[in-house]
């Protein structure tokens, strides 16, 4: 798993002032904000509730660009990972549940990825049978990291920050482009909570909020270099310009989908998986949003693989005391 040194040597940066240094991370981690299950889950709460939730989608994304910072900052100062510092500061117990949550947040996460390669894979191929997405789904997300990985670790770094990039590109354009007219509602109130609702905020929010994210950034900004030119200073700054601008582009993305959806739901009812991923089939108009929508989702799996590999190697070592390989960590999760 050279891909992973390679996003660690990326981060640890030559000592010079570059925006690579803390861009780079940010891509990667964002990310993990780039599936089928978060876009359904905006689809579905848009066609619900039409605009009442946007303020809270805007908060939840606020609450992510503050807890994803707070984990930068708190790598960088102390040179630990997230995982390392709650293992010395609570007890066994409250470990043993951090550690069951980010594990539930990384399974969550692979399935999610495998679904949506899946539908993905059966929009573009105009084919209904699931198994065989499934399938495919499962041989190239276990491929790919190991395709896309250059022997040289700085080189290796490079592309799959380049690859983020590219996939956070297609993700905001992709739909923009998707979309003849972008509905604008300014009349937006503070909404009114039921019991209706609060599955999907849960849903929102857990699109928004990644728990094992955190031990992620935290693990990678930990090995960044300081010297007399590029001060702590700087770098928070960077991190937060970074972090800040790719999460305008997502909650971007979110706003558009919560607002298609809720004009485009008036002679829609969502009742399952299915029907919110039929109103996204008449939400995306292009006839070349289903090859984009595969694309983006067959290189956000390679990421989110990349990052999942780090979360579960903080999450192992220091909250269950299992020292495994790369590789081993890369196969449990799969």
């Amino acid at each position: 798993m050279e891909a992973v040194h390679g996003i660690q040597s990326l981060a640890s940066g030559d000592g010079h002032h570059h925006l690579s240094r803390t861009l780079g991370p940010a891509l990667l981690i964002s990310v993990g904000y780039i599936d089928l299950g978060k876009w359904v889950a905006t689809v579905d709460a848009g066609a619900r509730f039409g605009y009442d939730l946007v303020l809270l989608v805007l908060l939840f994304n606020f609450s992510s660009v503050l807890y994803q910072y707070m984990c930068t900052c708190i790598g960088m100062v102390t040179e630990k990972n997230l995982a390392q510092i709650s293992d010395q500061e609570y007890s066994r117990f409250i470990c043993v549940g951090l550690g069951v949550q980010a594990g539930l947040s990384l399974l969550t996460s692979e399935l999610t990825m495998i679904s949506g390669i899946a539908v993905g894979f059966n929009l573009v191929f105009d084919h209904d049978d699931l198994i065989t997405g499934i399938i495919f789904a499962c041989v190239v997300i276990n491929l790919l990291p190991y395709l896309l990985s250059p022997r040289d670790k700085r080189m290796s770094g490079t592309l799959n920050a380049c690859i983020a990039g590219f996939t956070i590109l297609c993700f905001v354009l992709g739909l923009l482009i998707s979309q003849p007219e972008i509905p604008l509602h300014v009349n937006v109130m503070f909404p009114k909570l039921s019991g209706e609702s609060a599955y999907s905020l849960m849903a929102l929010m857990g699109a928004n909020i990644i728990s094992h994210n955190f031990y992620v950034h935290s693990s990678v900004v930990q090995v960044q270099k300081r010297s007399h030119v590029l001060t702590l200073r700087t770098l928070f700054h960077d991190h937060l310009f970074s972090i800040l601008f790719i999460s305008t582009g997502v909650f971007l993305v979110n706003y558009v989908l919560l607002s298609s959806a809720a004009s485009e739901s008036s002679h829609n009812v969502i009742h399952s998986f299915h029907d919110a991923v039929d109103l996204m089939n008449q939400i995306f108009t292009n006839p070349m949003a289903p090859l984009v929508l595969l694309a983006v989702l067959l290189f956000s799996s390679h990421i989110i693989s990349l990052t999942c590999v780090i979360a579960s190697r903080a999450v192992m070592e220091n909250f269950f005391g299992a020292n495994l390989s790369l590789s081993a960590h890369h196969v449990l999760l799969k």
